[in-house]
């Protein structure tokens, strides 16, 4: 960057903190980034972001051996914590004079990064403690220290804490009323991770029994009334109907999709006919795992629809020293090619970099490590210009230790034109209980949530509804239970437990929805929604496909995610540069042409289609699905649970040109 820009970003930042930061300093990029609290005018003591999650109360608990190694992050807050606040948040606002001018990785050091002093003044403290140092990068510095070391430098008591009931009981560790660290290492420090780790086995062979990841028997169904493979799937919306018993005032449905094609999905996004497909821009799918064939897969995919896949170089994989030892040739499936070849179909002649997250299942704590990393190479190297990642998991498993470690990353990459997508997730509400999942709820990420799609015979959409299906299967009596029958999936959303509302969404989240009606406003995910129920063609070699080339239909919102990514490549070659953190100007186009605000069903006469898949059950008998209704989350006019803002239209690409 030229140093006028760097001058720019600078006066920018101060012009637009009087505005934005303020309005934020009690939102979720404040929860989330600022710095300790402090007790009094001279502490001695200075509090660190809280490492216990939320899953850990009610646990029964004991002090954890005290020569218990831990492996610890100690994460340094770099030159100036409130500054890289302010200037993620100016780069990223369309009204302030420093919006898009964005640090290479190298400025974004010499600028935020941490001091030499800093990380002597920390190395040395921590070795004083009798910790030992094993590895120093520009985030944090990696140390094991026994849990009696952790103790007394962090002034805390880490306890084992046990959850569940026999034979499904396990174990992790962590602080009991905090952690701190002396106040001259207060600006020094900005979180530590590793003080609470899930599933530690320290005593008994009763703690290597896992936690149980069995999914529950389907309920038990009676005869179909018809065959289901004589129910032929539509290649566009009612193409196809067929006889139902009544429901909803119909004896017809129309048939379920085959699944779209690449060029479908071209065409009902606008995509097809549009001169912005991504040139210049590259975009990131960050998973665990990967498919040795994904590259002449996806060639085959494409091919096989007329379409051209990817020319020599616009597709390569990163990963570290340690991904194949973990990952052992282990793919993720079929999330990988799903992702991979929904951003080449979004985004045409965009570069697509895969970068593989080390394998770590079953470890909830390393896996997030594992997936934070990998985020961290995107941003330390600017892999991309834009991210999209299908790793979320419930947000009360996540400490604002873990999640502070995680904004630095979201704010370098803010700062350096980098945008974050996550899914939303496909599990509507969880069980009654609205329950969101992190990092898609971040308050410096973009959640992509799901609608069904409905594309006509002419490649354009004819409906479009926000994505919860409940399937009922059809019997000779008739259904299984009353038509709309058990909820099945839908996008995951509500409000944060993590983050309070961010400034973006002020004014255009109802209040009503960021209170949940009670306490204080909160951030409410998702932030916008692209097909997840509409279902697309992938193609890929897997077990699934018994060792061979083969094709299957799938979707959900780590399809929708890709999706967004994709058409973020496009918009930056409309705008001529990155959109970088996505949603302070996401939000000012909400009610506007650029997004399709997605209404309400009517149940009383819902949409609704047949054929033979239910999820969960394998394609076991007939079903009828009815489409539009997401567990408790409630698609309304304007922003809503389940679509956020809404879902992009073909003129979303380039309405980012106007900032």
């Amino acid at each position: 960057m030229p140093r006028y820009e760097i001058t720019l970003l600078a006066r920018g930042w101060r012009r637009a903190a009087a505005c934005l930061f303020a309005a934020v300093s009690a939102t979720a990029f404040a929860c989330a980034t600022a710095g300790p609290a402090v007790a009094d005018s001279t502490p001695s003591r200075v509090a660190l972001p809280d490492p216990t999650p939320a899953s850990y109360d009610g646990a029964t608990t004991v002090p954890a051996d005290p020569q218990f190694t831990l492996s610890l992050r100690v994460y340094l807050s770099g030159r100036s914590p409130a500054g890289r606040v302010q200037a993620a948040l100016a780069v990223s606002d369309p009204s302030s004079p420093a919006y898009a001018h964005y640090l290479t990785p190298a400025q974004y050091v010499a600028t935020f990064g941490p001091s030499a002093a800093q990380v002597s003044t920390v190395s040395s403290w921590l070795r004083s403690q009798g910790m030992t140092i094993t590895a120093s990068t520009q985030h944090y510095l990696a140390v094991t220290a026994t849990v009696a070391e952790a103790d007394t430098a962090f002034d805390t008591a880490i306890s084992e804490f046990t959850f569940g009931t026999a034979p499904f009981t396990y174990f992790g560790i962590a602080p009991l009323g905090g952690a701190s660290v002396p106040a001259a290492l207060g600006g020094d420090i900005a979180t530590v991770t590793g003080l609470e780790t899930a599933n530690v086995n320290t005593a008994s062979a009763a703690r290597q029994q896992p936690k149980s990841t069995t999914a529950p028997a389907p309920a038990s169904h009676s005869a179909a009334a018809a065959d289901p493979t004589t129910i032929p799937c539509s290649q566009y919306w009612q193409q196809y109907s067929a006889p139902i018993p009544q429901a909803f005032g119909h004896t017809t449905a129309p048939t379920q999709a085959c699944g779209y094609t690449a060029s479908q999905l071209r065409s009902a996004y606008g995509i097809t006919s549009s001169r912005y497909i991504g040139k210049g821009a590259t975009i990131a799918i960050i998973l665990d795992g990967g498919l040795s064939t994904m590259e002449s897969d996806a060639n085959t995919y494409f091919a096989g629809q007329g379409i051209p896949g990817f020319a020599p170089g616009q597709y390569s994989e990163n990963v570290d020293s340690t991904f194949a030892s973990t990952c052992a040739g282990n793919a993720d499936l079929p999330e990988e090619p799903l992702d991979v070849e929904t951003a080449h179909i979004a985004a045409p002649d965009a570069k697509v970099v895969y970068v593989g997250a080390d394998c770590l299942e079953g470890d909830t704590d390393a896996q997030q490590q594992a997936f934070l990393d990998a985020e961290t190479r995107v941003v330390d190297a600017h892999l991309a210009d834009v991210t999209t990642d299908s790793w979320s998991i419930d947000e009360s498993v996540f400490s604002a230790a873990s999640t502070a470690a995680w904004d630095m990353i979201f704010q370098q990459g803010a700062l350096e034109g980098i945008g974050f997508n996550f899914d939303a997730g496909d599990g509507g509400d969880g069980d009654g209980t609205t329950s969101v999942l992190f990092p898609a709820s971040d308050a410096w990420a973009t959640a992509a949530g799901g609608t069904t799609l409905e594309i006509g015979k002419q490649g354009t959409p004819v409906a479009e509804y926000g994505w919860g299906d409940n399937d009922d299967q059809i019997t000779d009596a008739g259904y299984d239970s009353p038509p709309p029958g058990p909820f099945e999936e839908g996008t995951t959303g509500g409000p944060s437990t993590l983050f309070t509302e961010p400034a973006y969404q002020r004014g255009v989240v109802p209040d009503a929805l960021a209170t949940n009606g009670t306490g204080s406003a909160r951030r409410v995910v998702p932030d916008v929604a692209a097909d997840a129920g509409g279902v697309w063609q992938i193609g890929f070699t897997g077990a699934d496909t018994d060792g061979v080339y083969g094709e299957m239909a799938n979707g959900g919102t780590s399809g929708a995610s890709p999706m967004i990514a994709g058409l973020e490549a496009d918009a930056k070659q409309a705008a001529g540069h990155a959109l970088g953190f996505l949603n302070p100007a996401l939000y000012r186009l909400s009610g506007t042409s650029a997004i399709h605000d997605v209404l309400p069903i009517n149940p009383a006469d819902p949409p609704i289609e047949v054929g033979p898949f239910a999820p969960g059950y394998d394609q076991y008998g007939t079903y009828l699905t009815t489409m539009g209704e997401d567990s408790s989350l409630t698609v309304t006019s304007g922003f809503d649970d389940v679509t956020g803002v809404g879902s992009p239209t073909s003129s979303f690409v380039t309405a980012f040109s106007r900032f």
